[in-house]
């Protein structure tokens, strides 16, 4: 593969590659010296922004001795074209361990989520992720490396976030009232979450979710999820239909004020429920 500008599968490879020589310890003057590469060379090829060929890529994932699995995933990597649209496999709703999403996540300067249907994954509480993952084999690290995916929220430079919620997501139980209560109360104070009431009229730029993120150095990335797989999107025409996208939740959606408002009933309506299944069931026992 040449790479010659940066893109998101240029990115993923790089950041595989920093990876493995992460893990092989060896010191980076003795590396650079046995394939007589320059620093900066290096640099740019785990930043995806060097031109590099397929030959280089072995060298140097030979020179660092990496594990059989991950020398064939870096391969894959150099041998898939740079065409714009990449998909990527996982478990059903557990997308939380790819690559190329928590490193653009980590990169990002403003992240925008749209979700129909369910709470967006940065703002989901434990419980509620849990209890969407179900019985899933691996559904415990799934949800851990959720929460610490929105830990890049915490960071000094972390980025913007701005999410908008279409109001099904708040009828839709997910683990029972308990549950719900805590992620009502969640949306209420998060801040940067906007909703879509039932009554607003949806463009069709808004059919489906989708997360779009900005960055400063290079082209923005969309990531959308299609059940047990991903695809992430970097072409110009991609970005501007994006683009308008989030300009269109802008204009559709309650302020962040109207949104606690709303937020808050549904925080109230499922404590009394709550409080209603805990009498019901003292009652039973």
């Amino acid at each position: 593969m040449e790479t010659r500008t940066s893109n998101a599968l240029s990115r993923e490879l790089g950041d595989a590659l920093r990876r493995a020589r992460y893990r092989a310890q060896l010191k980076t003057n003795t590396l650079l010296a046995e394939l007589g590469w320059s620093a900066g060379k290096l640099s740019k090829l785990e930043t995806g922004t060097r031109n590099a060929s397929t030959d280089d890529i072995a060298r140097l994932v030979g020179h660092v001795r990496a594990e059989p699995e991950m020398y064939e995933h870096i391969m894959a990597l150099a041998h898939e074209e740079p065409s714009g649209h990449y998909v990527r496999p996982h478990g059903v709703a557990m997308p939380d361990s790819l690559r190329m999403l928590i490193l653009h996540e980590q990169m990002a300067k403003t992240i925008c989520g749209y979700e129909g249907f369910v709470i967006p994954g940065l703002l989901q509480t434990a419980d509620y992720a849990r209890a969407l993952m179900g019985d899933a084999e691996g559904a415990e690290s799934a949800v851990a490396t959720r929460m610490a995916r929105q830990k890049v929220f915490d960071r000094p430079l972390g980025p913007r976030g701005r999410f908008y919620l279409y109001e099904a997501a708040l009828h839709r139980v997910v683990g029972g009232p308990q549950v719900m209560y805590e992620q009502m109360l969640q949306l209420l104070f998060r801040g940067g979450v906007r909703l879509i009431p039932f009554t607003t009229t949806l463009p069709r730029s808004l059919n489906s979710p989708f997360t779009y993120m900005t960055f400063a150095d290079h082209f923005p990335v969309t990531y959308v999820e299609c059940g047990p797989v991903s695809l992430f999107l970097d072409t110009f025409e991609s970005t501007k239909a994006f683009q308008r996208s989030c300009n269109d939740l802008a204009r559709v959606a309650l302020s962040e004020e109207q949104s606690r408002s709303v937020f808050a009933e549904w925080a109230d309506r499922y404590d009394r429920l709550r409080e209603a299944k805990f009498a019901t069931e003292g009652e039973v026992a």
